[in-house]
């Protein structure tokens, strides 16, 4: 079963699979599509009629409005309709994701000096060896991220990886090019880092915390802070890099897992990788629905035309 309907502003687009036979009716899957996002419901009703009132009060909750919708059920429609909704989750699932990583020397609390810095330090550069691999970006054919692989305008390499399907680059401030007498270097490194949705912030010792309006971007929604914080002596006698993560979010962006420890502490390894990569994409996902995101509006001219397209709305 397929829904359309709402208001232009708010188009919603329904499937509803019945699922079983229960005691006085059926359970039903429904899948909601709004401006905002996807939202699940069970809704156990006696018949269609009533599941979709159920469905009509749980999206008045969400969506703050009443709304109508109608049933798709014309024959000739339901295949493309179904293309349509399959098209439409493709474009807008993303495949890759770009974050920036921005190294802070130990005491800096400005903007210009953290952008300004050229030689990292080995502990940054352990860092990213353990989140990525540093490549040259010259002939590189995997995900750019708006770097330049051709003419080596925006440095010669870039360290990548790829992780649970997506494919990540990382715009690491320190292998950004920047001379010290050229301004304008210091400000395509802002550029590029700038336009990050998620920015790894790495301090090579205690800065006296850090807040979101250190650095000026409209597109900065999440700072992955990561400080290092001595040795930690393993099991098998070896010593590792320890690190305190904290996260620091700017306001609309969406609580997202995995939760970080209570200390926030992590070692060198596998695992931290794993955790912090995890964290990194589900903090961007969460980002995209803040104030000013496109992401919203494309969803909502999506669900628009699929709405005029397959039914007319009884409001507008």
């Amino acid at each position: 079963y397929n829904f359309v309907g709402g208001l232009s502003q708010n188009p919603v687009v329904v499937s509803a699979i019945c699922e079983e036979k229960i005691k006085g009716g059926h359970r039903w899957r429904v899948l909601a599509r709004t401006k905002k996002d996807d939202y699940y419901y069970t809704i156990d009703a006696s018949s269609t009629k009533k599941m979709i009132k159920h469905l009509i009060d749980y999206a008045k909750e969400h969506l703050s409005q009443d709304i109508e919708i109608q049933e798709v059920n014309d024959p000739k429609l339901l295949p493309s309709l179904k293309q349509d909704l399959s098209h439409m989750e493709d474009r807008l699932l993303i495949k890759a994701y770009k974050f920036g990583v921005l190294y802070c020397r130990k005491g800096q609390t400005e903007e210009n000096d953290m952008f300004s810095n050229i030689k990292p330090s080995k502990a940054f550069i352990e860092f990213m060896d353990m989140m990525g691999t540093k490549t040259r970006l010259k002939g590189y054919t995997g995900y750019k991220g708006g770097l330049d692989t051709e003419h080596d305008t925006t440095g010669t390499h870039a360290y990548v990886t790829r992780f649970a399907g997506f494919d990540i680059l990382y715009h690491c401030s320190t292998l950004l090019p920047l001379s010290p007498e050229n301004n304008q270097q210091v400000v395509s490194r802002k550029r590029h880092i700038g336009n990050d949705v998620v920015v790894i912030l790495f301090q090579d010792g205690p800065n006296g915390g850090f807040a979101p309006n250190t650095i000026t971007s409209k597109f900065n929604h999440v700072y992955l802070v990561v400080q290092v914080v001595g040795k930690k002596k393993l099991p098998n006698g070896d010593k590792a890099t320890q690190y305190q993560v904290g996260l620091v979010s700017k306001q609309g962006v969406r609580p997202h897992g995995p939760p970080l420890p209570p200390n926030g502490l992590f070692v060198l390894g596998e695992y931290t990788r794993n955790f912090l990569l995890t964290k990194l994409i589900n903090a961007e996902r969460a980002a995209y629905y803040a104030p000013g995101f496109a992401q919203s509006r494309t969803r909502r001219l999506w669900l628009k035309d699929l709405v005029e397209k397959y039914g007319k709305p009884t409001k507008k």
